[in-house]
Formats: structure tokens, sequence, C-alpha cells
């Protein structure tokens, strides 16, 4: 009884959308912190009206740079890691686990 021969079949496989764990890995621990942006408004609502107040004063302050008080009045959005967000955090005494945890409640905050 002759036996047939399996057809051999080749694939290519696309490198550029292999997944790597530490990729995974990395994805998964930026979702746990949170969004990257929300709107500035969002933020102030999670903040609190009396927080939020002393941190405008403090960054009007003529000590802190133009760019940085113009920045951080003129912003619309917050972006995680940007030089705002990290003035603001300052501003705000917020530890990094706290900047997360504003980030997830913000973005909870419907307008």
């Amino acid at each position: 009884m002759a036996r047939k021969k399996a057809a051999m079949t080749t694939a290519t496989v696309d490198y550029s959308r292999l997944v790597k764990a530490r990729d995974i890995k990395a994805q998964a621990e930026a979702h746990a912190r949170g969004p990257a942006e929300v709107s500035v408004l969002q933020a102030m609502i999670v903040v609190g009206e009396e927080k939020w107040a002393h941190a405008m004063k403090v960054a009007e302050d003529a000590a802190y740079p133009w760019a940085m008080r113009a920045a951080i009045r003129g912003a619309t959005v917050l972006v995680r890691g940007s030089e705002t967000m990290d003035t603001l955090a300052f501003l705000l005494g917020l530890s990094p686990e706290e900047t997360d945890r504003l980030f997830i409640e913000a973005a909870e905050v419907r307008l």
C-alpha cells in the first residue's frame, strides 16, 4: 500500500506584529495605572475646589517660571508624564501613586 506524502506548506511570520511578554506586561502595568490623558476639569472635580485653588495660587507665584505658569493656566488636557502634569502633581502634593489614582478617578468623571 502506497503512502501519500503530506504536502509541505510554508508560512511567513510577520515579526513586526509579534507581541513580546515584556510588552504585554508593560501594557498591563500602564492599564492598571489608568488612562494616559484626562481633562483638567475631570482632574479638578476629583481634586476638589479647595486643594485645586491652593495649587493654582501657588502656581501664580512669580517665583515660578512664566512658561510653567502659562502651561498650567492654559492646559485643557493633562497628559501623564508631561512636564505640566509633573508640575501640577508637585503643586498638589501628589505622590506617583496618588497621581495614578487621580487619573483613574478622573477618567470615571462624566461631563
